[in-house]
This record gives structure tokens, C-alpha cells and sequence, in this order.
């Protein structure tokens, strides 16, 4: 009877060590399956992540990028250390793209843009915010480029005229037009000069025949000769 009890015995005891090899087993391996599947998930990278704005910010929390909506369309802006502009990639009211570029202190100096009628132009600021150089488009879609003075009058213009010929406006500091290179409306060559106040003084060109030709005017502008006659 005895013997019979501990021959029991020794074979549960055999049972239990099978099972607790067995629960253990499933144990670990289940606990290896769920840390790689929260380390599949961490190290994972999303497709795409949606959201009406994004920041990124420094250590301080100021703001250096904004991605976010401007007149209803995409704008991405970036910032300094102190929160001045450095760049600005909006769209217009007209819904035209725009790239503005800071000075570090909230000043435009180089600008990118669209024009009324289409087509693009560029503005390049000095430290007051006037145009210093202008690079844009004509009505008739001609490229022009316009030099100007600290004061952002005109110094120098280049574009075409109505005939689409070259045109070459010369201006002094006030913005008055002192010399102008152009084409005749028979696309000759032409050479305007004016005084400070606006008034043509001479003017050389072709004649009818093809023949050269100087005109002479008086300071209020009125023709006073003409050579040849």
C-alpha cells in the first residue's frame, strides 16, 4: 500500500514538472511576441500623417517651421531663434504662388511672385523695402527689368515698345526721363534726349528715305531745327 502511494506520487509529481515545462514555454513565447510586435510598432514609419498645421519647434518651444493654410491654400514659414520671418512660401488673394525671403528682422528682400495676367517677377528690396532691381512682364507678355535708385525711382528701364522692338529708358535721380534708345515705328534705330524737367532736347533718327536726321527743341520742348531739313 505504501509502495502503491509513493509510485503515485513520484508520477504526478512527473505530470506537474511536464506541465510547468509546458505553461512556461507558452509563457515566454508569448511575451517574445508581444515585445516584437511593440517593437515592429515603434520603429515602424507611417505613411502619412494628416493635420490642419505642424510646428517645429526648438528646445525653448519657439517656433522655427509652420505648415499650415493661407487664403485657403498650403503656406509653409520659417522663423529665427527670436521669431522674425527668414522665409515665407504663401499664395497671393489671386491664389498665385509667392516666396518671400527676410532680412532677419521682419523686412522682405527678395521676392517671388506672379503678376496680374500671368507670368512670373522678382523684386529684389534694399534695407528701406524699395525695389532696387525689378525683373517682371509686359502687358504683352514681353520681359522688362527696371533699375532703381536708394529712393526706388527709376534709373534704368529695359523692355519693348508697342511695335515689339527694344526699348531703353534712361532716368536721372528724381525719375525724370533723361535718355531713351528705342526703334522708330519702321523698327529703325532712334536716340531721345531730354533735360531734368522731362522736355526732349534732341532727337536722332531716320528720316521717310532711310537717311539719318537730328532734331533739335528748345528747354520747354518745342522743335527749333532739324538737320537735314
Amino acid at each position: 500500500m505504501s509502495t502503491n502511494l509513493e509510485t503515485r506520487i513520484t508520477k504526478l509529481e512527473k505530470t506537474l514538472r511536464f506541465y510547468r515545462i509546458i505553461f512556461s514555454s507558452i509563457g515566454i513565447t508569448a511575451i517574445v511576441f508581444l515585445g516584437s510586435s511593440f517593437a515592429n510598432k515603434n520603429n515602424s514609419v507611417p505613411d502619412k500623417i494628416s493635420a490642419k498645421a505642424f510646428e517645429v519647434v526648438d528646445d525653448n518651444g519657439k517656433v522655427l517651421i509652420n505648415l499650415s493654410a493661407y487664403n485657403g491654400n498650403g503656406a509653409i514659414t520659417t522663423y529665427d531663434k527670436t521669431g522674425n520671418y527668414l522665409v515665407d512660401i504663401v499664395s497671393n488673394t489671386s491664389g498665385f504662388g509667392n516666396i518671400n525671403i527676410y532680412d532677419g528682422k521682419g523686412k522682405p528682400t527678395l521676392q517671388l511672385y506672379n503678376v496680374k495676367g500671368g507670368g512670373g517677377a522678382i523684386s529684389i528690396k534694399n534695407k528701406d523695402n524699395k525695389n532696387a532691381l525689378f525683373l517682371g512682364l509686359m502687358t504683352s507678355g514681353a520681359g522688362h527689368i527696371s533699375l532703381n535708385n536708394a529712393q526706388g525711382n527709376s534709373l534704368l528701364w529695359l523692355g519693348e515698345t508697342t511695335e515689339n522692338n527694344g526699348d531703353m529708358k534712361l532716368y536721372n535721380s528724381a525719375g525724370k526721363m533723361i535718355g531713351r534708345f528705342s526703334a522708330t515705328n519702321v523698327s529703325d534705330g532712334s536716340f531721345e534726349l531730354f533735360n531734368n524737367t522731362g522736355n526732349r532736347m534732341g532727337y536722332i533718327a531716320t528720316d521717310v528715305n532711310g537717311n539719318g536726321s537730328f532734331t533739335a527743341f528748345d528747354k520747354s520742348g518745342t522743335r527749333i531745327g532739324r538737320v537735314p531739313q
